[in-house]
């Protein structure tokens, strides 16, 4: 019985904490603090402290991003890309936008985000050259899913004329930014041309 006791009182007690941080959020959020939305929408999107609302996230992830988070803007992205989190449907179009958003604000994962855009011709013709940049930019800014996807076209040579060595370099670099793939793929590349 005094268990039942107990947890009932911790329950208590967490509850208006919840409340709590989630009005500070709120206000913060209000007053132009991009993390402090981006705190809050994944409360919202977790259901943590609040009633799940994914809408409700993708608006408070679209303000943070017009706040300039980056970060804000490429997950904006990624739920237009996938058709989740709030997002009603995929919209490529609403995609690129917001990864163009986050690329030009120097994140590298949203370069990396746009550069499959136009690698797959999601909502635009597909253009490697044009892939090929954005992968540059992303590796430029150490994301190693950039450098690795750059490294594939040089050993594919698409874009660019095939260059094993230039291949190499890249998932090597992939390699030193904690992509285990990249570094799968180097020895690989290494052993196939000694």
């Amino acid at each position: 019985m005094h268990r039942i006791a107990l947890v009932a009182t911790l329950l208590a007690l967490s509850s208006p904490a919840h409340a709590d941080e989630v009005t500070d959020l709120t206000k913060a959020c209000k007053a132009g603090k991009a993390t402090k939305c981006e705190d809050l929408a994944e409360k919202y999107l977790a259901g943590d402290g609040v009633d799940k609302d994914e809408a409700k996230h993708l608006e408070l992830l679209t303000r943070a991003c017009d706040l300039k988070s980056s970060r804000a803007c490429n997950n904006v992205g990624t739920s237009w890309s996938d058709g989740k989190n709030g997002a009603t449907d995929k919209d490529h179009a609403k995609a690129r936008k917001y990864y163009e958003k986050a690329c030009a604000m120097k994140n590298g994962l949203g370069c990396f985000n746009l550069g499959n855009v136009y690698r797959l011709a999601e909502g635009v013709p597909e253009d490697l050259k044009i892939a090929l940049a954005n992968f540059k930019k992303s590796c430029d800014l150490d994301e190693a899913k950039g450098c690795t996807e750059q490294g594939i076209m040089y050993y594919e040579g698409k874009a660019v004329p095939k260059n094993v060595k230039k291949a190499v370099e890249l998932l090597e670099k992939a390699c030193k930014l904690k992509s285990e793939a990249a570094c799968k793929n180097v020895e690989i590349l290494k052993n196939a041309n000694p």
